[in-house]
């Protein structure tokens, strides 16, 4: 990456979603750019250097309008996956978000990145990728006082990723599963260039634009491009197993009412099966992220490795 100048180092962003995957990550590289981060977490957080813990959550106004203070750019990573009912996921990723970005405004942050989903395209097929379309719409319908940028990443994947890691673990056994059959396509993106391109836009490029961005393989991948991507020992003998989306439906059917029976989500339900059978789930070249200083460091082929290695160093695989 190309170093950042010293008007971005001298930012402060505030950002939620610190403490999950991607946002390690984004911790990671907006502070070794020389960012200061405020930081939105529900429970207390080891100190690091450059980075302000704030306490609360998405429905409290009071810890948002802390959160926001002062900063420079609001990075907004937040955002609920699973779920037990449809309205979960709205109260949660749109109810939430708008209390967010009002409290954004009234503290003055001149710009607000948020971080969508390339299943806000789709929103008739997922719970998800509805309440993710109903937030970038709060943004794109209203007339705000900050400029914002919308960003929609594809598959996410990297060390300290536990979901794709379910993947991996059955090639164990010879087989890596295809959600939807063989020819569906999917982009993908490694999370710490994810990461990187996110610290690039906080020089407020790309204003009132919906992005999406990947590792900049044109036409996304085919689950056999994953299987022969895989390094080494990784990759041997292993086959592709469709998995047609009546099965997946019904297992996402039947753990619909195991969730709401035991009031716990369940990531795979039958709003996810269609989301994962969707054919089609690669970026859009038209939307696709241009940005000078920012370009993807990891292909499929390194990524993976880099990943299974941190799967195996930390004894998952």
């Amino acid at each position: 990456m190309p170093a950042k100048s010293n008007q971005t180092a001298a930012l402060t962003v505030a950002l939620t979603g610190a403490t999950g995957f991607v946002g390690g990550h984004l911790v990671d590289c907006l502070t070794k750019t020389g960012i200061n981060v405020r930081a939105l977490t529900r429970r207390p957080q080891p100190e690091m250097e450059k980075v302000t813990w704030v306490s609360g959550s998405l429905d409290n106004m009071e810890s948002l309008a802390d959160l926001n203070e002062g900063a420079d750019v609001l990075i907004h990573l937040a955002g609920l996956t699973k779920a037990v009912t449809r309205d979960d996921f709205f109260d949660v990723n749109v109810t939430g978000s708008k209390g967010l970005f009002e409290a954004a405004q009234a503290a003055g942050v001149p710009h607000v990145i948020h971080v969508s989903s390339l299943a806000a395209r789709e929103p008739r097929l997922s719970h998800y990728g509805a309440s993710k379309a109903g937030t970038e719409l709060l943004l794109t319908a209203r007339k705000w006082a900050f400029s914002w940028t919308i960003v929609r990443p594809p598959a996410v994947y990297g060390p300290g990723d536990k979901e794709i890691l379910k993947l991996f673990k059955a090639t164990k056994y010879g087989i890596l599963p295809a959600p939807g059959g063989t020819k569906n396509r999917f982009s993908m993106i490694h999370a710490r260039d994810l990461a990187e391109a996110l610290v690039s836009l906080c020089d407020a490029s790309n204003k009132q634009a919906v992005v999406e961005i990947d590792d900049g393989h044109p036409g996304g991948y085919a689950i056999k491009d994953v299987m022969n991507a895989l390094p080494g020992d990784a990759g041997r003998k292993v086959s592709t197993l469709p998995v047609p989306f009546p099965v997946l439906g019904l297992i996402g059917g039947v753990n619909d009412v195991l969730a709401r029976a035991l009031k716990r989500p369940f990531m795979l339900t039958l709003s996810t099966a269609r989301y994962l059978c969707h054919p089609d789930w690669t970026v859009k070249e038209p939307r696709r992220l241009k940005h000078a200083k920012w370009s993807p460091q990891f292909d499929l082929k390194s990524g993976l490795e880099d990943t299974l290695g941190w799967y195996r160093k930390n004894d998952l695989l």
